[in-house]
């Protein structure tokens, strides 16, 4: 694809409006050729992408690319088997450890009754793996991140997961806990560290049919831990100043969600609902967060305070986007900003959309992006397909998209790309599955030469 130039817009406290912005970032789009689903990315220090799952004839795996997506290597763990049960990759930067999970649930016969999952964890970028299951008491929706610790230079690795399982149907399903494990050795062994409640009925004054459910968590710079997520009809955040033993809910000022219906309203269009990528802290300790409201606008608001107060909400969804879908947002420096998600303009397609913005902090910040796939070939040409409802069929999820920004300046982002319209003309790596997804990243930087 050839790159074409960003725009600018500003965010707004209603709406976002065209801006005048540099006129040397362009975005494009890179092809994996391998079939994925729920795409989540990391950047090394050389600027090194890993992208997963990459779902292959030899089981589920890990794309590598040394040169800015051009080509692609698969490495798969010895012990992960092939499936579309959650892979989840992180990818510790400090450490230079990559992570790959995958849960052991499933909707075949022989899975109903499974919990935990297969952690594959690297020291050496995917050369070789350790495998050993962890977190026994949850099912789904499993997250990885890590930071520094309150009290010394060592890192934390944290496991979130809901507990028993991610989606409340009562009287045969219930969702009671969102429960942490941690790590003080780089995966080798894990502990409880706390949690807090997510059962709606044990919340004050949220309706006992609500829907709760937090994403990935974020590290800030003095070692608090942040989790950000769905509280019924508001954006909340929880928090832990000691590492994950006790925690606190605050809710986001202004924060307005979808309404939830029904778990069988969430098979049909659960993406409305879900934010697995939606809280970032920058180098200075401020955090960010960003979700849609119940048109599916996207709205964005920071915390200098440890999330303690707020600033107002403005909207950060581009100018024509009707509908956003899984929001993920990063943050670097002082204010430097990221997002990337899913966004319908007018019919049914979904395309992928990438922002940045300089300062977010500033009264009504301005951002460069836009779309990263080809104009006539949007990542969904017939409507987003929400997951849960394929998830229970067996099938491949499509429910995460992540950010990062990358050593080099440029912002990239994983996502899935459905393959029906135009997008069945690609072509497949000769080791992939060819499932109905592929994986694709987008990026958005400086024109060569600017």
């Amino acid at each position: 694809m050839t790159p074409r130039v960003a725009s600018g817009y500003r965010a707004g406290l209603r709406s976002s409006t065209n801006a005048a912005a540099s006129a040397d970032y362009v975005t494009d789009i890179s092809y994996t050729e391998y079939g994925s689903a729920a795409c989540t990315l990391g950047v090394a220090s050389d600027n090194t992408v890993f992208l997963a799952p990459a779902f292959t004839v030899d089981g589920i795996g890990v794309l590598r690319s040394s040169d800015f997506g051009k080509s692609w290597r698969a490495s798969v763990p010895e012990g992960m088997q092939n499936g579309g049960r959650r892979p989840y990759l992180y990818f510790d930067d400090v450490d230079d450890r990559l992570f790959l999970h995958a849960g052991t649930f499933g909707a075949a016969p022989q899975r109903l009754f499974r919990t935990g999952f297969a952690l594959g964890v690297s020291d050496d970028r995917g050369e070789t793996w350790r495998i050993r299951k962890v977190a026994s008491k949850a099912r789904t929706n499993a997250k990885i991140f890590a930071g520094p610790r309150n009290s010394s230079s060592t890192r934390v690795t944290y496991l979130s997961a809901p507990t028993p399982f991610v989606l409340r149907v009562r009287p045969l399903i219930n969702v009671t806990r969102q429960v942490i494990w941690r790590s003080y050795d780089g995966g080798v062994k894990w502990e409880v560290a706390g949690g807090f409640d997510i059962d709606p009925k044990n919340i004050p004054g949220l309706p006992s049919r609500e829907y709760v459910t937090f994403g990935k968590g974020v590290v800030g710079p003095d070692g608090t831990v942040y989790i950000g997520g769905r509280y019924g009809r508001r954006f909340a955040v929880a928090v832990s100043h000691d590492e994950g033993l006790t925690w606190d809910v605050r809710m986001v000022p202004g924060s307005a969600l979808a309404r939830y219906h029904n778990p069988l309203h969430f098979l049909l269009r659960g993406s409305r609902y879900r934010l697995p990528e939606s809280t970032a802290v920058d180098d200075e300790g401020n955090v960010y967060v960003v979700w849609p409201d119940r048109d599916g606008v996207l709205h964005a608001a920071w915390s200098f305070d440890g999330t303690v107060t707020w600033s107002r909400p403005v909207v950060v969804s581009a100018p024509g986007v009707r509908d956003a879908r899984l929001a993920a947002i990063t943050a670097t420096g002082s204010g430097r900003v990221g997002i990337a998600y899913y966004g319908r303009e007018r019919g049914r397609a979904f395309h992928g959309f990438i922002a940045q913005c300089r300062d977010f902090r500033t009264g009504r910040p301005v951002f460069v992006g836009g779309k990263y796939n080809e104009p006539d070939a949007p990542l969904f040409p017939h409507g987003f397909r929400g997951g849960v409802k394929d998830f229970a069929l067996g099938r491949s999820l499509d429910d995460i998209v992540r950010v990062h920004f990358a050593p080099n300046g440029d912002l990239l982002t994983g996502a899935a790309m459905q393959m029906r319209g135009r997008n069945r003309q690609r072509p497949w790596a000769v080791r992939s599955e060819r499932t109905e997804m592929q994986a694709v990243v987008g990026r958005l930087g400086r024109a060569v030469g600017a």
